[in-house]
């Protein structure tokens, strides 16, 4: 019998209990926890130019604040922007969220949050967050996933909110 590279990893698959079965039902959802909201608002945008995969937009964070269960309640210090990608090959103008924002507890401490994510067709866009900080208090946050959803407020302009939650594994 001969012994391809397929038949061997479904053989090893098999043997180990991880090869797929008919009838499996669909894994659960993960569970979400909220995690704050975040009020920002941007400067004036500075167009960087066209390259490779579109054009590239600085929008720089003047100041905001958050609020929520986990986080507690804080500023948006004045250190980040969104660095956002105008995709080239998208007729409906799709938007790469590339979002550096330095969150300062009420408490003091200081953390880094990293978003990336896409617009929607609905008008607002879906991230990913991650964070870091040396913060005992905080330090969970280096190893969360979190998601969140920008929405643009009304006034004043170039502001906006974002809605995070913590992702949890189903139980």
């Amino acid at each position: 019998m001969k012994l391809t590279i397929v038949s061997a990893v479904t053989t090893l698959l098999t043997l180990a209990g991880l090869a797929a079965t008919s009838g499996t039902p669909d894994p659960k959802a993960p569970g979400l926890t909220y995690l704050y909201t975040v009020n920002i608002t941007g400067g004036d945008a500075a167009t960087v130019g066209p390259g490779p995969r579109g054009t590239r937009i600085v929008v720089p964070i003047l100041n905001g604040t958050f609020s929520g269960p986990k986080f507690g309640k804080g500023k948006v210090l004045p250190l980040g922007g969104d660095w956002e990608l105008i995709d080239a090959n998208n007729p409906n103008g799709s938007l790469t969220i590339d979002v550096r924002q330095t969150f300062q507890t009420n408490d003091g401490a200081v953390i880094q949050v990293f978003e990336t994510g896409a617009t929607q067709t609905d008008g607002t866009a879906h991230v990913r967050l991650t964070y870091e900080t040396g913060s005992q208090k905080y330090y969970w946050v280096n190893s969360i996933v979190a998601i969140g959803i920008i929405r643009p407020l009304p006034s004043p302009p170039g502001s906006l909110t974002i809605d995070a939650w913590q992702m949890k594994t189903p139980s």
